[in-house]
C-alpha cells in the first residue's frame, strides 16, 4: 500500500516539475522576444533617449528683427535679458540654496515653499531640467548670482532676447506685442522653430511679419556627466561623434516703416481730450500712412511677457476697448461718406453741381419722414452750398434718384467694401449695402427708402478711419485708390534692401477730372465758406483746407442743441471730419474719429486743424506759411 502511494506522490511531482518548466521557458521566450524587440525594432529610438541622459541641448535664441518709423528710429528692439536657474540634481542643500538666492532676488516665504517643491519632487530625467526662480533680473543682481555660484551648485543665468518697446503706448496698436505659442502652434511647428519659452508676434505688424521678423534658433550640444556638469574630452567626445553640436542662430530681419514717430506723437497730443477713437495721417501721393492710433492705447512692454493679472483685468473692465484697434475697424460714418453721393450723382448725370435744388429740414418718402440735422432747412442750394452745410435733404434727394444699388457701385470705386491693405488687426472691409444685402441681413427685406439713409452715410454703411483716408486721398490725387501701406522696406541687419513695398493700386475712381474737381471745391468750401461752413473750425490761417463732417448717429435720439451733453457715452453721436491738404497741391490726407465724440464740427474739426498744424510746424512745411505762428500774432493783435 505505501508503495503505491509513494508511486503516486512521485508522479504528481514530475507533474508539476513539468508544469513549471513548460512555464519558465515560456516567460524565458518571452524575455528573449522582448528583448529582441527593444534592440531591433526600438533600438534607435532608446539610444536617442539613452543619450539625451548625457547629452544636453542648449537652444541659442535668435536676436528678433528691430522694427524702425521712416527716419529710422526704433519702434521695437531687442535688449539682453538674465533669467536665473536651479538645476535640482545638482543641488545638495536645499536651504542652503534658499538662503543664498535671497541675497539675489526677493523670496518670500511661499516662493520658498513652491521652489522646494519645484527642487524636490522631479524624479529620473526631469531632475536635470533647470527650474526658473526670477526672470529678466538686471546686471547687478547678475553679478550677485554669479558670486553665489562659487560657492553653491546648481545655480545657472541664461542669456535671451527681450523684446523691448521705446515708445511705449504710442502707436501700439499698429506696432503689437509678443507672446508665448499656443499648444496648437507647437504641434504644427514641423520646422521646430518655436518652443515653450519662445515668443512670437500676437498683435499688429509683430505677427503679420511674424517670419519676417523672428529669425530662426540654433542650438548647441554637449556632453554632461551624472550631475549634469559640462564635459570635455574622453568619452565626451565620443559619446559626441556625428553629433550635429552647433548650428549659429539666424537674425531676422527689419522692418522700415512709412509713418513717423513724431506724427504718432502729436496725434496722441492732438486726441489727448478725448476717451476713445482714432487718426490717420496718409500721403495721397502713394497711399503710405505716416501717423495711425487708436485709443485708448496699451503698453506692449507689459504684454510681451510682463503681463499680470492685475493689468490684464484692467484692459478687460476698460469700458473703452483698448485691446481694439479702430483705425481698422468699420464704423457709421456719417456725412464724411457724402463724397460718395455727390461723385456718383455727378457720374450719373442726375447732378448739375451748380443748379439749385431745395433742401428743406425735413423730406417724407412713402410712410416715413427723413429729417436734416438743421430743423428750418437750407432753403434752395447748389452742391457746393448743399456740402458746406451738409445739408441732409439734399443728398436724400440725390440717394433716392441713384438707388442703393448704383450707390454701392460708386463707393466700391472709392476702395469701400474692401479691406484697405493693412493686413492687421482684424482689419475690417466694412459695409457696402445694396438691394442684395437687405435682402439677406435686413427685417423686412430691402426697402427703397434705404437708399435715402445710404445717401447720407447711414443705415446699414460701415467704414474704417483708414477706408476714409483712402477716400479722400483719391479725391485728392486725381482719382487713384491706392492700398494703405506701412511697410516701406524689408531689410536685413546691415541694411540691404531684401524686399520693397512700392505703392499698389487697390482701385480707381474712374470719374471724370471736372467731376472730382468739383467735389472737392465743395469740400474746400465746407471748410472756408464764411458763412455756411460746418468744418471751419478745421480752417487754417495762411493756408487751405478741404474737408467734411461727420456726425454718425448711433441711436435714435431726441434732438435739439444740447442732445450731445446730456446723453451717455454709448449713445452719443460718433464724430468724424476728413480732409486733405494743401487744396491746391494736396500732400495730406488726415482723418479724425471720436467714438461716441459728439459732434463732427464740434469735436472732429478742431482736432484736425491741431494735426494739420502741427505737421506743418513740425514736421514739413506744406503751407506757404507758417500757420500756428500767423495764429499765435493773430492772438497778440486781439
Amino acid at each position: 500500500m505505501s508503495d503505491v502511494y509513494l508511486d503516486s506522490s512521485i508522479v504528481g511531482y514530475r507533474q508539476r516539475a513539468r508544469r513549471l518548466m513548460v512555464g519558465a521557458t515560456c516567460v524565458f521566450l518571452v524575455l528573449i522576444g522582448r528583448l529582441a524587440h527593444l534592440q531591433v525594432v526600438e533600438g534607435d529610438t532608446l539610444e536617442d533617449a539613452s543619450s539625451r541622459n548625457y547629452i544636453r541641448t542648449v537652444v541659442l535664441p535668435a536676436d528678433r528683427g528691430t522694427i524702425y518709423d521712416r527716419r529710422g528710429r526704433a519702434l521695437a528692439i531687442n535688449r539682453p535679458s538674465f533669467d536665473l536657474y536651479v538645476t535640482p540634481a545638482q543641488v545638495e542643500d536645499v536651504d542652503r540654496l534658499i538662503e543664498g538666492l535671497r541675497t539675489v532676488v526677493e523670496i518670500d516665504e511661499l516662493d520658498a515653499t513652491r521652489l522646494r517643491e519645484k527642487i524636490e519632487e522631479p524624479r529620473g530625467m526631469w531632475r536635470h531640467r533647470p527650474v526658473r526662480v526670477a526672470r529678466d533680473i538686471d546686471r547687478k543682481r547678475v553679478a550677485l548670482a554669479e558670486g553665489l555660484r562659487a560657492r553653491i551648485d546648481g545655480i545657472s543665468i541664461e542669456v535671451r532676447y527681450q523684446r523691448e518697446y521705446p515708445e511705449g503706448e504710442i502707436g501700439a496698436h499698429l506696432v503689437g506685442y509678443l507672446g508665448k505659442p499656443t499648444a496648437r502652434e507647437l504641434e504644427v511647428d514641423t520646422e521646430g522653430r518655436y518652443t515653450v519659452d519662445t515668443m512670437r508676434g500676437r498683435f499688429g505688424l509683430e505677427r503679420r511679419f511674424e517670419d519676417v521678423l523672428a529669425g530662426w534658433n540654433g542650438f548647441e550640444r554637449y556632453a554632461v556627466d551624472a550631475r549634469g556638469e559640462r564635459q570635455e574630452g574622453g568619452w565626451a567626445e565620443a559619446a559626441l561623434a556625428g553629433v550635429d553640436t552647433r548650428r549659429p542662430p539666424r537674425r531676422g530681419h527689419d522692418l522700415r516703416l512709412t509713418v513717423d514717430i513724431e506724427v504718432q506723437r502729436l496725434l496722441v497730443h492732438a486726441l489727448r481730450d478725448y476717451e476713445s477713437g482714432a487718426a490717420v495721417v496718409m500721403d495721397p501721393r502713394d497711399g503710405s500712412l505716416i501717423g495711425i492710433i487708436s485709443k485708448p492705447s496699451f503698453d506692449p512692454n507689459v504684454w510681451s511677457g510682463r503681463l499680470t493679472r492685475d493689468a490684464k483685468r484692467a484692459i478687460d473692465e476698460n469700458p473703452y476697448n483698448p485691446m481694439l484697434d479702430k483705425a481698422v475697424h468699420a464704423y457709421y460714418p456719417g456725412s464724411v461718406y457724402k463724397v460718395v453721393t455727390a461723385l456718383a450723382a455727378l457720374e450719373e448725370e442726375v447732378l448739375d453741381p451748380d443748379a439749385l435744388i431745395d433742401s428743406p429740414g425735413m423730406y417724407e418718402y412713402g410712410n416715413r419722414i427723413f429729417h436734416c440735422h438743421k430743423l428750418s432747412g437750407h432753403g434752395s442750394i447748389d452742391l457746393y452750398a448743399a456740402m458746406s452745410a451738409s445739408a441732409d435733404v439734399y443728398f436724400y434727394k440725390l440717394g433716392e434718384q441713384l438707388g442703393i444699388d448704383t450707390l454701392g457701385v460708386h463707393a466700391r470705386r472709392f476702395g469701400f467694401g474692401y479691406k484697405p491693405g493693412l493686413g492687421i488687426n482684424g482689419e475690417s472691409a466694412g459695409v457696402v449695402p445694396t438691394r442684395e444685402f437687405h435682402e439677406k441681413h435686413t427685417r423686412g427685406g430691402f426697402q427703397h427708402g434705404l437708399a435715402l439713409s445710404t445717401a447720407i452715410g447711414q443705415g446699414a454703411v460701415r467704414t474704417s478711419p483708414v477706408q476714409i483716408g483712402s477716400a479722400f486721398a483719391a479725391l485728392a490725387n486725381g482719382g487713384t485708390v491706392y492700398k494703405a501701406r506701412v511697410v516701406d522696406r524689408i531689410t536685413t541687419h546691415g541694411a540691404k534692401v531684401v524686399s520693397r513695398y512700392d505703392a499698389e493700386v487697390l482701385t480707381r475712381l474712374g470719374a471724370d477730372e471736372g467731376h472730382i474737381a468739383a467735389v472737392n471745391r465743395s469740400l474746400e468750401r465746407a471748410v472756408n465758406d464764411p458763412e455756411l461752413a460746418t468744418g471751419h473750425l478745421a480752417a487754417v490761417p495762411g493756408g487751405r483746407v478741404a474737408g467734411k463732417t461727420g456726425t454718425a448717429q448711433v441711436r435714435k435720439i431726441v434732438r435739439g442743441h444740447l442732445r450731445q451733453a446730456v446723453k451717455r457715452f454709448r449713445d452719443r453721436d460718433h464724430a468724424w471730419f476728413a480732409a486733405f491738404a494743401p487744396y491746391e497741391s494736396p500732400k495730406l490726407a488726415v482723418v479724425v474719429f471720436l467714438e461716441h465724440g459728439g459732434s463732427g464740427g464740434k469735436d472732429a474739426a478742431p482736432v484736425a486743424r491741431e494735426i494739420i498744424e502741427a505737421y506743418h510746424q513740425r514736421i514739413e512745411p506744406i503751407f506757404e506759411t507758417t500757420a500756428a505762428v500767423d495764429r499765435k500774432r493773430e492772438r497778440r493783435r486781439r
